[in-house]
């Protein structure tokens, strides 16, 4: 990267889901200096105060106007990479014309994989457009290939001027090489077309070369099809250039088709070949438009490529929904090389796009099946051109067979990794999905579950009514049970009559508690059977969770299988969690409790920072501190893990100070850096709220750091009651009085009454996640949502509502009148310097926000 070691990526995406999954797989693969928009404007903003930056991953939506505006304008300033994003809906909208997008030098289409995202950034921050540098020195072998050519060659300056051309084009042209030279030639003006001209001037300027296909008209008014192909090259430091045209006669014609198949075979397998293959094809083939699409399973067409040189009308109809197409897709053949334009009535996008030319192939495996089919369309006619209509039909078989080998191979994965009876992952599929829960839950903290789901007296359903009706059980369990939780929760038969299920997303053991309890209940009633029958089933239960019973996913396994037979120890139809045995649970406990307090001074504890963001402009406006613990041997650890502990054992006070410490520092040095100051919310607990000593200690720290109070909020939780904790009111005013807020965290889950919050010293209350997350899923939790909301404004209280993950969640809230919100749909909880990185580019987006107050 010249002048810098670090690369510098901005991401412009729409929608926040996407924007996180590039953010948070671009930073977990290195890239430190991560900048986001929402939009082109705010891209725009970004641009004009980012000093130095290499790579633009830019959506194209429906309306791709400013993008592509955008595009051309760093184009023009030689300005940084183009990485073009196609997501959702746009995706189909924009792939038509993606191609000829000025500036753009390389594509990702969504659902964006990690893997595929760096690959893409890396390959396109490595790319770099060059020219040919023909020397002064290389005249003699220019001389020597310009007179043995039988191709006509020509070099001439920007303007067009010829400035060298050889014995083969002067024959061509009834002159002499002599006679040419200083006249004009526009090879390029040769085209039909003022779009496609266009199109082939953007793609030299951007690509340094390009290669068509058109007509040369002759003395005697016939004309030739030629091929031209134009390369920008520098000769003595002056741009020139150099040009081939071919004249293709059928012998020559048939030469370059197999050469031209031959390629398109070798380009290999995957999505990558096939999109190689389909551009060889629409560049050597001259045509406008060139697309496969597959067939999915519940019917639906998808685009597998496409390749569009010439830009339809923004109004154009989708070539997939044309009768055309259709045609192809029932296994009929529509081949018009010269009259296409017969079809415009039924084809509207062929008529958008002036087409002469419609070829559409089904694509069918060995048996006939069709499995997709292959589109093109040319606008210049080519007559009773049979041996491109044979090269299109090879070409359609080359895709046929990449079709049929990926649908071998996912009826196989499909076969290998689910289970053929319930239709759930199997047990290899679970292992390798719990794997990799775990992987992230050790980079991110997180805490999940595994549950052993075993069915009572399976055995006697068997024996009694039959294995036909056995198998009907356990479809109708499976089923139950897949209802039973969360779409991004597993549920998997790993065995018989046993299932096991992953719960992601813990935020303490009681919600496993929970759901545990409402999977027996729900197992308890009778399972409806096809023939209209009903079998009453229960279920033993055993749960274990991570990292609390176990550090690995084979442990973890056999721990929720332990306490499974301990809950058919207990009569079965009820749960149990996973207890280990009292001296192991000792010397861990014992082990852990001496590690923790040595964490901070080993520099092992972290402060993680999640974003408030205003409900109305989804700007930043605070952020909560979350301790992390970065265990030498244990990665990191959950705080529902360590700071049960630390209360127990009284370490709360000094890590909690550490924390108080930690993050108004961190505040003050943000805002002294961008010029705008943010609140940071610090959580207490009850420990802390009754150590005499609290106030004390928050003065100090405001007064070492030299934060406004105002901007400190230390939250509550609604657990701790008025009357329970002796003190606890009067460190609150205290604490208050001091200027800090006080925010009551997670309410919702305690008991807190009307007459509670009024007389709670508190300025906000936060909404427990629990219940923002299944907004739009359980009517009673919403309806708990509106009271909260209603009952916090009633007396003048701010509301936050955690755990937003949803544009739906977002929208919900959002009208209710919810002024605040945090969430993973804005971003997740981010280490000190990504936070930091995150706030440099708030301050390029908003730098009136800066200065003194802000």
């Amino acid at each position: 990267m010249p002048g810098h070691e670090a690369p510098a990526l901005l991401i412009v995406a729409a929608d926040r889901g996407e924007r996180r999954v590039l953010y948070d797989a671009l930073e977990q693969a290195g890239f430190e200096a991560l900048y986001t928009a929402r939009d082109v404007t705010q891209a725009r903003a970004l641009l004009a105060q980012i000093p130095v930056l290499d790579l633009v991953l830019l959506e194209f939506n429906g309306e791709a106007g400013e993008a592509v505006s955008l595009c051309a304008q760093l184009a023009r300033r030689q300005g940084p990479a183009v990485l073009g994003l196609l997501a959702g809906e746009s995706a189909q909208r924009v792939w038509g014309f993606h191609r000829a997008v000025p500036g753009v030098s390389d594509w990702l289409a969504a659902p964006f994989a990690a893997g595929e995202v760096c690959a893409r950034v890396n390959t396109a921050l490595g790319r770099r457009t060059t020219v040919a540098a023909v020397s002064g020195e290389a005249d003699d072998v220019l001389r020597l290939f310009f007179d043995t050519s039988s191709d006509e060659l020509l070099v001439s300056d920007s303007d067009g001027r010829i400035l060298a051309c050889n014995d083969a084009f002067a024959r061509a042209n009834g002159s002499t090489g002599a006679a040419w030279r200083g006249r004009h030639l526009d090879p390029i003006a040769l085209c039909a077309g003022s779009e496609r001209q266009r199109t082939l001037r953007r793609k030299l300027q951007l690509e340094g070369a390009v290669q068509f296909r058109c007509e040369r008209p002759r003395p005697d008014g016939r004309s030739d099809p030629v091929e031209i192909s134009l390369r920008l090259a520098l000769r003595d430091g002056v741009a020139v250039h150099c040009s081939r045209i071919r004249v293709l006669d059928d012998q020559r014609r048939a030469r370059d088709a197999l050469a031209l198949l031959a390629r398109v075979n070798a380009a290999g397998r995957g999505d990558a070949a096939l999109e190689a293959a389909a551009r060889l094809l629409t560049d050597t083939l001259d045509l406008a438009f060139l697309a496969v699409y597959v067939t999915a399973g519940d019917g639906a067409v998808l685009p597998l490529v496409i390749v569009q040189r010439v830009p339809a009308p923004a109004d154009a109809p989708d070539p997939a929904l044309q009768p055309t197409l259709a045609l192809a897709l029932a296994g009929e053949e529509v081949m018009h090389l010269d009259d296409a334009r017969q079809l415009a009535a039924a084809d509207g996008f062929l008529a958008a796009i002036a087409a002469s030319v419609c070829a559409c192939l089904p694509l069918t495996d060995p048996h006939g099946n069709v499995l997709g089919a292959m589109l093109a369309y040319a606008r210049a006619p080519r007559g009773s051109d049979l041996l491109l209509a044979d090269t299109l039909r090879v070409a359609a078989g080359r895709f046929a067979a990449e079709l049929a080998l990926r649908r071998a191979r996912e009826q196989g994965r499909a076969r290998g990794l689910e289970d053929a009876l319930t239709g759930l992952p199997n047990r290899l599929l679970f292992n390798d999905r719990l794997q990799n829960v775990l992987l992230e839950a050790e980079r991110s903290g997180e805490s999940f579950a595994v549950l052993f789901v075993d069915l009572d007296r399976f055995k006697s359903i068997n024996d009694a009514l039959g294995h036909a009706t056995g198998d009907q059980v356990l479809q109708a369990a499976g089923r139950r049970l897949r209802a039973s939780v969360r779409a991004y929760d597993t549920v998997a038969r790993y065995a018989g009559d046993e299932f096991t299920v992953i719960l992601r997303q813990i935020v303490q053991r009681d919600d496993v508690h929970r759901i545990a309890d409402k999977i027996v209940r729900l197992m308890e009633a009778p399972l409806d059977l096809p023939d209209g029958s009903a079998i009453a089933v229960t279920a033993s239960i055993g749960l274990s969770v991570y990292p609390d019973d176990a550090a690995n996913a084979e442990q973890l396994l056999q721990h929720a299988d332990m306490a499974m037979y301990s809950a058919k120890g207990l009569g079965r139809n009820t749960w149990q969690a996973y207890v280990a045995m009292p001296q192991e649970a000792h010397r861990q406990r014992v082990a852990l409790e001496g590690r923790l307090r040595q964490a901070e001074r080993n520099d092992e504890l972290r402060l993680h920072y999640q974003p408030q963001v205003d409900a109305a402009s989804e700007d930043i406006v605070g952020m909560e501190a979350l301790i992390r613990w970065e265990h030498p041997d244990l990665g990191m650890i959950s705080p529902a893990f360590f700071i049960p502990l630390a209360e127990e054992t009284g370490l709360i006070l000094p890590i909690g100070e550490w924390v108080l410490r930690t993050a108004c520092a961190d505040a003050v040095r943000w805002q002294r850096r961008f010029g705008f100051g943010l609140r940071v919310g610090v959580n207490l607990s009850a420990l802390q709220l009754r150590h005499p000593g609290l106030v004390e200690t928050v003065r100090a720290v405001l007064a070492e750091s030299g934060i406004d109070p105002a901007l400190l909020e230390l939250e509550v939780t609604e657990s701790v009651s008025l009357k329970s904790a002796s003190g606890v009111p009067e460190a609150l005013q205290a604490l208050r009085a001091l200027g800090c807020r006080i925010a009551i965290d997670d309410f919702g889950t305690g008991q807190a009454s009307l007459d509670y919050l009024r007389r709670f010293p508190a300025d906000r209350i936060k909404i427990d996640q629990s219940f923002v997350r299944h907004i739009g899923i359980d009517p009673d939790d919403e309806a708990i949502v509106r009271a909260t909301v209603s009952m916090a404004h009633s007396l003048g209280r701010a509301v936050v509502a955690e755990g937003v993950e949803t544009e739906q969640q977002f929208e919900f809230l959002r009208l209710l009148g919810c002024e605040e919100l945090q969430g993973y749909l804005f971003c997740r909880p981010l280490a000190r310097e990504a936070f930091e990185r995150l706030l440099a580019t708030r301050l390029q987006l908003h730098p009136e926000s800066s200065g003194p107050g802000a």
